[in-house]
């Protein structure tokens, strides 16, 4: 499905630079000249080849000037809701790291992005939902301070304990409203 929207994403590209509009007037520019020339010399042959070579010519240099038609990652997924609406899951998924997902947590530190990829499988909800989750973890832990080993490493293991709590506990409450 998302390499569906990735291929239609660069299927509906457009050109933003207005070069429809410049290669139209440059026509335009050229029938005339081409008029002119051979009304000018008389010989309507040599108008007509001198049109085609700077036609060939202009179109070769539009060609090789214009800029790379340029996707708004972000964008890519829109039908679905953004990449933060993808299931959890999708966190590690290559083909979400295509549609916009480095864009989308562009700002998230390295650290908190670690620890969203050790739980993303776990998690049910969506990628927002699991960051969320993975910031509420570290504001808890930095608050109660739980545990006896203070290294980072030690603060990542609880910030993740607590965060595995919270997902069993989520499972819980809606295993049990489904039945």
């Amino acid at each position: 499905m998302i390499q569906k929207y990735i291929d239609e994403a660069r299927r509906d590209a457009c050109d933003t630079t207005g070069n429809a509009g410049t290669l139209t007037g440059g026509g335009l520019v050229l029938v005339a000249f081409g008029i002119i020339l051979a009304i000018g010399t008389g010989n309507p042959l040599l108008a007509i080849f001198v049109v085609m070579v700077l036609a060939v010519a202009g179109l070769a240099y539009t060609g090789v000037k214009a800029p790379p038609l340029s996707l708004d990652p972000l964008q890519i997924l829109a039908n679905m809701g953004g990449p933060g609406n993808l299931p959890a899951g999708y966190l590690v998924h290559p083909l979400a790291w295509q549609a916009g997902m480095p864009e989308y947590v562009k700002g998230v530190p390295e650290r908190r992005m670690r620890m969203a990829v050790e739980l993303c499988r776990k998690h049910p909800g969506a990628v927002t939902d699991l960051l969320r989750l993975v910031e509420r973890s570290e504001r808890w832990v930095a608050d109660v301070k739980p545990g006896r080993d203070f290294s980072p490493e030690g603060r990542d293991a609880e910030v993740i304990r607590f965060a595995v709590q919270l997902i069993d506990e989520q499972v819980r409450k809606v295993a049990r409203t489904a039945a």
